[in-house]
């Protein structure tokens, strides 16, 4: 006989991450459909209406997901259909409503003054379809009990040794700072209010200076969850401590990281502030939310002249909502592959493998190839680097099929996130939790470019955590349960 409640529960259907519904499934389908009807337009106004039309239903939709996150309290199936929200349907409005719709922006790498439609049509296709798929890879359900029960299984330990590692993450966020500025406070400081720019301390190559900040992100993610489930004066030693840890990387203006490092909080906030949830849910939740994007948002404003800016922005960069150019970016994609150059037919998995490979040991190692094509074409010898968004990476090494895959593999890690989050508790699991929210924000930096460098800050993170957990002893397996979910 089996007397551990905590494996039964695996396999209870009730345990499973709400399933994605027929209304849902149809929403996803409308702009499908509308964007096949494109093939017969050949009007630019008819198109920047269809495209309007495709975003409106996505809205519904992101609506409809929401509401079932806040309900579940799980968001993989929301952080999906927001990120194609965010980073492609709004790009696409924000072209259709210029004056000129889908004219090409000023300083864009293609000698006309419009969009071709083709490309046009093709990118809408491919993001409908990218959309549907999403929520069909999440709707795949095959047996993952063991490596989830595995993991779930780690709990949050008070022993001193390990007390004294989880300071130690502090020194990992701000040593490789301070070393390279040879410890001259007025350089720090300098650097960090500086505007965003290359240097050798960011580096396209980690180092160890590198992989240490690392951890320290995720200690940064590690006390901001703490001072959420601690209601006494330590609180602000908690937030004191994540504040010197997240500083370096928020200053430096890089949104995808202030993702690693806040949306473990955010998951702790939708579970329940301080293991309260209806009275307090909801406006906790609207806070942290509000508080992500502000950041977030100040960081795309003043990474380009420098926080000692602060208070001179202009209110247009403040309020530019349409920050990602990740619809652009695939037009530019479709416009040089298949026409410039043929598919590449690159597996993104193999770059995934070598990246771990110090290139002192292998000084030839390669770059991703189509990757390397797209940035040069488009920054024509520029100091920046672009990307082509996930879609437009996988367009350009496969077309229409690698399309579809990506878009139901991350769909499919999403639902493995919720399974996992549904398995742990907030209160005996903390370091736990900030590891599945640290996939959580993989999955979504997966939206802009599919790299081992995003699936690294979670490694990192997921290494940091066994360190600083134990495993559960049998005694105490009827006290670790996953917290009970509202259905």
């Amino acid at each position: 006989m089996n007397f551990n409640p905590f494996r039964k529960r695996q396999s209870d259907p009730a345990r499973m991450p709400p399933r994605v519904t027929l209304i849902q499934l149809s929403l996803a389908s409308v702009p499908v459909l509308l964007s096949a009807i494109t093939t017969e337009v050949n009007s630019y106004k008819t198109l920047a209406v269809i495209t309007q039309i495709c975003a409106a239903v996505s809205v519904v939709l992101l609506i409809s997901v929401t509401r079932e996150a806040i309900r579940a309290r799980v968001v993989g199936k929301c952080c999906l259909v927001a990120g194609v929200f965010v980073f492609y349907w709004i790009d696409a409005v924000a072209l259709t409503l210029q004056p000129t719709a889908f004219a090409i922006p000023d300083g864009f790498p293609i000698n006309a003054t419009l969009f071709n439609q083709d490309l046009i049509r093709q990118a809408l296709i491919y993001v409908s379809l990218f959309q549907l798929m999403v929520l069909i890879g999440y709707s795949i359900r095959p047996r993952f009990d063991k490596p989830l029960t595995f993991l779930a299984s780690r709990i949050d330990s008070l022993s001193f040794d390990r007390s004294i590692l989880g300071l130690m993450l502090i020194l990992c966020a701000v040593l490789p700072l301070v070393t390279y500025y040879s410890f001259d406070f007025d350089k720090i400081i300098a650097a960090l209010v500086a505007s965003r720019s290359p240097t050798e301390f960011d580096g396209p190559e980690p180092g160890l200076a590198q992989h240490l900040a690392m951890f320290g992100m995720y200690g940064a993610a590690l006390f901001f969850v703490y001072a959420l489930k601690t209601s006494t004066w330590r609180r602000l030693w908690w937030l004191f401590l994540g504040a010197i840890a997240a500083v370096p990387f928020v200053s430096a203006g890089t949104r995808h990281i202030w993702l690693y490092i806040s949306l473990p909080s955010f998951l702790i906030v939708l579970r329940g502030f301080k293991g309260r949830s209806n009275n307090y849910g909801i406006i906790g939740l609207a806070a942290a939310a509000v508080v992500v994007l502000l950041v977030a948002q100040f960081q795309f404003a003043y990474r380009s002249v420098g926080w000692g800016e602060v208070g001179k922005a202009p209110a247009a960069d403040l309020s530019h909502l349409n920050s990602n150019g990740q619809f652009t970016a695939l037009l530019f994609a479709e416009h040089l592959v298949p026409n410039e150059h043929a598919y590449f037919a690159e597996p993104s998995e193999f770059y995934f493998l070598i990246h771990w490979v110090p290139r002192q040991l292998w000084p030839e190692k390669p770059i991703m190839e189509s990757w390397t094509y797209y940035n040069d074409s488009y920054v024509q010898g520029a100091a920046f680097n672009v990307t082509p968004s996930v879609i437009g990476q996988f367009h350009m090494s496969w077309g229409l099929p690698g399309v579809l895959f990506i878009g139901a593999w991350l769909g499919f890690l999403a639902m493995l996130a919720d399974r996992q989050l549904m398995l742990l508790d907030s209160n005996r699991q903390r370091a736990m939790f900030v590891v599945v929210g640290m996939f959580y924000a993989f999955i979504i930096s997966s939206f802009r470019f599919y790299s081992p460098i995003y699936f690294s800050y979670f490694l990192f993170g997921l290494v940091a955590m066994f360190l600083l957990t134990r495993r559960r002893r049998l005694q105490s397996s009827f006290a670790l349960m996953p917290e009970r979910l509202p259905a």
